[in-house]
């Protein structure tokens, strides 16, 4: 079953030197960007480290965390991320181990196209389109257990297809294992997959046969178990905001569509990544309309080969008819868009017939506008890391065991990114010196509070006041203060009273120490008659 994973898996036989050559030179350039600079411009992704944080050094004396938080690890969604994190963490730090879990899936997603267009007999070349999703607009809002999900879910229904055209035991206890691992990763890939995985059964000869009901059914009916299991077990797992009744957010269909497009790569701030899917789109166009002159030659799959489109309409129907967003029991921002990426995979793989001759050259814009993206997210990432110059030196001058809180004031964007990239940056510092963080994501799972101390809303950092909460912290970390000008000066009054001290100013960061207390507020005095 691997040798024949790895099969499906190569890039290209002798014959194909272009494929290889395009292939490898687009996977390199791809996983460029998670490695040009330290700080990734993502939305989550400071809170996700801080959750691995927390889980991996709870119980270093350096950091606090026992102090503060108690971990939850029961196995619930984002599992394989942070686990794996966790364990990667041990010789590379929390920092390179997530790099290395996001390299995997920069990988996995073409690798995994690659794998299902050999499989269900459409061109390798088509999975050259697959490398700029790899930077879609999940990605950039920082989704990395999801965005990871799909590259399982790829390539689990390639072992899927196989199993249920040949199914042995083998290949089953691999569906099974591999195919509830995607639970583990996101709820919403893994139920796509079940729907995806389910369809692939009765695309094959004599679905309804009993016995091959039973041999191709049974392996993805398994992978439902852990599900179910987590369904009505839900109460016991820790995830604490689970209370309520369920309040859901839909969009019309016309929405939902318009909306559309801006969930694939919408990642830059400027229109040339909307420009690049413009390119990739008229490729497409021109690949499918020589194909539909083409003489077919591939051999007959009978109705396996609708396998691509059966998946394609899964997804397409989970953006049609899933909720936008949810508000109760808790909050869960953006449903429906995130297929959107998925739905783009399956269509680029609809084309039929082999790809030969003079044909080969329609891929050369797909090469170049592939590049040409991937290069200029590695080109915001540098400039990103520039403008964020200051941070680390600040945050440096720390000592340890002491709780700072990191004031993000607007603008909470960056020049170069499309989404607001500092909304979390406070986890951080947290990540930095320990301690601490008013702003991790309270959803029980990896950590939960013991105790909470007074902070304004992320989103709201103009709330702050001095007077009523400094108590607890002994550093005060800000950005963008000195933009804001005396809009937003909480500091001003308690530096003249010597209350605290500025420590240093490097670029748009401010770092301030407590010396002293706020004064408790003076009782009223009334004024009788």
């Amino acid at each position: 079953m691997i040798a024949a994973l790895r099969r499906g898996l190569r890039i290209g036989d002798g014959s194909e030197p272009a494929l290889t050559a395009a292939f490898w030179l687009l996977m390199v350039a791809t996983v460029l960007p998670l490695w040009i600079g330290r700080y990734l411009p993502l939305l989550d992704i400071p809170n996700h480290l801080s959750a691995i944080a927390v889980w991996h050094y709870y119980d270093d004396p350096r950091f606090d965390f026992a102090k503060y938080y108690t971990l939850n690890l029961k196995p619930l969604p984002y599992w394989a991320h942070y686990y794996l994190c966790h364990l990667l963490a041990y010789p590379f730090g929390v920092e390179t181990a997530n790099k290395l879990f996001l390299t995997a899936y920069a990988v996995g997603l073409p690798s995994g196209a690659l794998a299902l267009a050999r499989r269900f007999g459409r061109s390798p070349w088509l999975a050259l389109f697959v490398f700029p999703l790899v930077w879609n607009f999940n990605l950039a809002e920082g989704f990395i257990a999801y965005s990871a999900g799909m590259s399982a879910l790829v390539l689990v229904l390639v072992l899927v297809d196989k199993n249920a055209e040949r199914p042995t035991l083998w290949r089953a206890l691999l569906v099974f294992g591999l195919g509830s691992s995607i639970y583990f990763f996101h709820l919403l890939t893994y139920m796509l997959f079940l729907v995806c995985a389910g369809l692939l059964v009765f695309t094959q000869r004599e679905p309804l046969r009993l016995k091959n009901l039973i041999l191709r059914g049974v392996p993805v009916l398994a992978c439902a178990w852990v599900g179910v299991w987590a369904y009505r077990n839900n109460s016991t797992m820790g995830f604490a905001t689970m209370i309520g009744p369920t309040e859901f957010v839909n969009d019309p269909w016309n929405g939902t569509l318009y909306a559309a497009p801006a969930r694939l790569l919408n990642f830059l701030s400027s229109s040339r990544d909307e420009w690049v899917v413009v390119v990739l789109a008229f490729s497409w166009f021109l690949i499918a309309l020589s194909a539909a002159r083409q003489r077919r030659t591939e051999p007959s799959l009978g109705a396996r080969a609708l396998g691509i489109e059966v998946c394609l309409a899964a997804s397409l129907l989970a953006i049609l008819f899933m909720p936008r967003s949810m508000q109760r029991p808790f909050n869960w921002y953006m449903i429906n868009g995130r297929y959107v990426p998925l739905a783009a995979l399956f269509f680029a793989l609809t084309i039929r017939g082999p790809v030969l001759g003079w044909r080969r050259w329609l891929f050369a814009p797909v090469v170049a506008a592939s590049l040409f993206y991937v290069v200029d997210i590695a080109r915001m990432v540098v400039l990103f890391n520039r403008h964020i110059d200051g941070f680390d030196q600040l945050v440096a001058q720390i000592p340890l065991h002491k709780n700072t809180l990191t004031l993000i004031y607007p603008p909470l964007s960056d020049p170069q990114v499309n989404v607001n990239c500092f909304n979390q940056w406070p986890s951080y510092t947290q990540l930095r010196r320990g301690g601490y963080n008013f702003y991790n994501f309270n959803y029980g799972f990896p950590l939960k509070y013991k105790m909470y101390l007074p902070a304004p809303p992320w989103n709201h950092t103009e709330w702050f006041n001095f007077t009523g909460m400094a108590s607890g912290w002994d550093y005060f970390l800000t950005h963008n203060e000195a933009v804001q000008g005396e809009k937003y000066a909480p500091f001003a009054e308690p530096l003249a009273q010597g209350k605290i001290r500025l420590v240093d100013a490097r670029g748009s960061w401010r770092l301030y120490q407590k010396l002293a207390d706020p004064d408790p507020p003076k009782p009223a005095v009334l004024d009788l008659p």
